[in-house]
């Protein structure tokens, strides 16, 4: 019986030990630019040696990568040690923040493209296998295209086209590549196989979108260009009204936040949620070609709600937010029967902007200048002074660690009128210029008094946080406070009767 139980544990351990063989280890820029041009399907994981998560991924990722070889068309797995050395440069170049990211390189190293699929062995190998395959199919009969429907997980684009050699099925191709983790993909040559065809002539191209769970199928009319397509079909693959909170529905949630579509958010109140608010929010979203519609309940929906900072206070807010304009509409206290004229009014340019602000302070005499939403144009950009500012988190551990140091800067150009240290918090102000970009905190921005931005990304101690100022101010130094300008002024009477005394 030992006998068996150590051949048994030997024959786990070689496998185990073949499997992780499977995986490539990357050594550097040439070695895994070499690797994409050698293997058309490449997917690599960035790992850090002391990332627990990592370390959980580890075996399943070398058992995948063993289910997978053989696989035709080719799926080839790589690992790569950001901690290395020879490896600094591919972590910087693919911005990888965190661990483990999983990139797909199709052939091009400089166009890889985000894994979402699961970190476990079987989901692994059935994410990756549907991924090496094309990113759609040609359905030949009305049964295939009812199969395509069911087995589609969340919505299934199918485009009618004349033939595959068009110059439409060419753009259809383009767009169902770019979207092929948004949703599924089909087409035909045989307009009759589309049900929304039948009883009348449909003309090449003709598109329309499947949801699960929704009878609603939106039908594309815009140019058959592929940026106008992919923005359509984005947004008309997301349910009609997506509910924040359920955990069925956060994909949608994500992808609604990933791009740059516009956003009507609706914030109401458990009891506030009517079936006519629904019913308008549906026709809202069917009438718009690129809108996402999100439902936020002040319990389910509180991340969000604190997110916009809009406090609808047990009434129905309506919010848009549009990324692209970045610009926000926010309307308070409305009525089921209010969405669709919000939207007209949006459309028509009646809607003031809507910023995320606190309040102005009363008082604002300390060392570090307080800027909020609303101020902040006027504090930074038009106060005809060199600016450094921390946008902060109250929470955040590096803020709190910062915050003695940033007052003692304040301190020491206090006295210089022509530089101003100043601090706004990010988390219920809105930055209001596309010229600074906040991804975490604190992040510090150096405005010049001409509006010239230059971000601080040096350390954090007050000897160089000075030295910055001092680097990069354009009036520091040269304006001398009042008593100093008398002194010279004083000085230069003195002089002047000290040579008319000479001259006598």
């Amino acid at each position: 019986m030992r006998g068996l139980l150590a051949a048994a544990l030997a024959a786990a351990l070689l496998a185990c030990a073949h499997a992780g063989d499977d995986v490539i280890a990357v050594s550097g820029q040439e070695h895994l630019d070499e690797l994409i041009a050698k293997h058309p399907f490449l997917v690599a994981e960035f790992y850090a040696p002391w990332c627990g998560h990592c370390k959980q991924l580890e075996p399943e990722w070398a058992k995948a990568a063993a289910a997978l070889k053989g696989h035709n068309p080719e799926v080839v797995l790589v690992k790569v040690d950001v901690s290395a050395e020879e490896n600094e440069g591919l972590k910087s170049k693919y911005s990888i923040t965190g661990f483990p990211t999983i990139k797909i390189f199709r052939g091009d190293a400089s166009q890889p493209s985000a894994y979402e699929g699961p970190h476990e062995e079987e989901g692994i190998v059935n994410y990756l296998k549907k991924q090496a395959g094309p990113a759609y199919k040609k359905l030949e009969s009305g049964e295939a295209v009812a199969a395509a429907r069911e087995a589609a997980e969340g919505a299934l684009l199918l485009a009618y086209v004349a033939s595959d050699a068009s110059e439409e099925f060419k753009t259809f191709a383009e767009v169902a590549e770019a979207l092929r983790n948004d949703l599924d993909f089909g087409y035909v040559t045989d307009h009759s196989l589309v049900e929304e065809c039948k009883g009348g002539d449909c003309a090449s191209p003709f598109v329309v979108i499947y949801k699960k769970g929704e009878s609603d199928v939106p039908r594309y009319e815009g140019k058959f260009k592929a940026d106008q397509l992919k923005t359509w079909a984005v947004a008309k693959s997301l349910p009609l009204v997506i509910r924040f909170g359920p955990p069925s529905q956060m994909k949608a949630v994500q992808k609604a936040f990933e791009g740059s579509l516009p956003r009507l958010v609706a914030m109401a109140p458990e009891d506030g949620v009517s079936d006519e608010l629904m019913e308008q929010l549906s026709q809202a979203s069917k009438a718009s070609n690129d809108l996402a519609v999100i439902l936020a309940t002040e319990t389910e929906g509180k991340r969000i709600i604190d997110y916009y900072g809009a406090k609808p206070a047990g009434k129905v807010t309506l919010l848009l937010d549009d990324p692209e304009a970045k610009a926000k509409y926010l309307k308070r206290d409305v009525k089921p029967s209010d969405v669709p004229e919000f939207v007209r009014d949006l459309q028509e340019g009646a809607l003031a902007k809507w910023m995320k602000s606190e309040e102005v302070p009363a008082t604002n005499d300390e060392p570090v200048r307080v800027v909020v939403g609303t101020t902040f144009e006027e504090e930074v950009f038009k106060s005809g002074k060199d600016v450094f500012i921390e946008i902060y988190a109250p929470r955040c551990g590096h803020c709190v660690k910062l915050k003695p140091t940033w007052d003692e800067l304040g301190k020491e150009f206090q006295a210089d009128g022509s530089v101003v240290i100043a601090k706004m918090d990010g988390t219920i102000n809105d930055v209001p210029t596309d010229q600074m970009v906040v991804r975490g905190f604190p992040t510090l921005y150096f405005v010049t008094a001409d509006g010239q931005v230059k971000k601080y990304e040096g350390g954090r101690s007050k000897e160089e946080l000075a030295k910055f100022v001092r680097e990069n101010c354009t009036k520091c130094g040269k304006a001398k406070p009042a008593e100093a300008e008398d002194d010279v002024e004083a000085e230069a009477e003195e002089a002047a009767e000290e040579e008319k005394k000479d001259e006598l």
